[in-house]
Parts: structure tokens; sequence; C-alpha cells
């Protein structure tokens, strides 16, 4: 039998420049899907699941664009190793975005 559970690593966060969550430690488990959720008018968003040894180096290893007429994605990673993080970009001043960003794991 499996164990899941859902975080939430970002909650209502308002970004206006490239945002990155902070590192989850997820080494017992052996699958994720990223959701990121945007509230309100916000550009497109560019989502990349990073991974890392050690919290500290990161590799991308998945995306996804949000787009402006989207409230929602979902980007499943597996094989992940320890650590993940997720970088958002495509905000900027003019443009700002709220995000929720839920991580589900699966092991």
């Amino acid at each position: 039998m499996q164990t899941t559970n859902t975080s939430v690593i970002a909650r209502r966060v308002k970004i206006s420049d490239a945002h990155a969550t902070l590192p989850y430690e997820a080494g017992w488990a052996t699958e994720a899907v990223i959701f990121v959720q945007a509230e309100g008018d916000h550009p497109d968003l560019a989502i990349a699941v990073e991974v890392s040894p050690d919290g500290i180096t990161w590799v991308r290893r998945a995306g996804a664009t949000l787009a402006a007429s989207q409230q929602l994605v979902d980007v499943p990673v597996a094989q992940f190793g320890n650590w993940l993080r997720v970088v958002i970009t495509g905000a900027t001043s003019e443009q700002p975005a709220r995000v929720l960003v839920h991580l589900n794991l699966k092991g």
C-alpha cells in the first residue's frame, strides 16, 4: 500500500519576478505531481520543477506553461532523488501573479 501526502509549498504568494519555492525534502516518494494555481489575472507563467542532490544545487527536470487563460496546471515528475522545488517565471511588476503551489507525493 502506498503512502500519499499533499503539501502547500506556496500559498497565495504574489510574484513580480522569478520565484523559487523553498527546497522540499521528498526522498521517501517515488512520484510527485506539482499543481500550480494562479488567482486572478496573470501573464503566461513558465513552471519548472527542479531536483537537487543536496537542496543547494539544482537541475531542471520538468516544466509546463500556465497560460494567461488558465487557472491551474499540473507537472508530474518521477525518479527525482531527495529534493524538489518549483521555479515560476513570467510575472513582472506590470503583470504580477498570485500563485498557490501544491506538491502531491506518492511512494
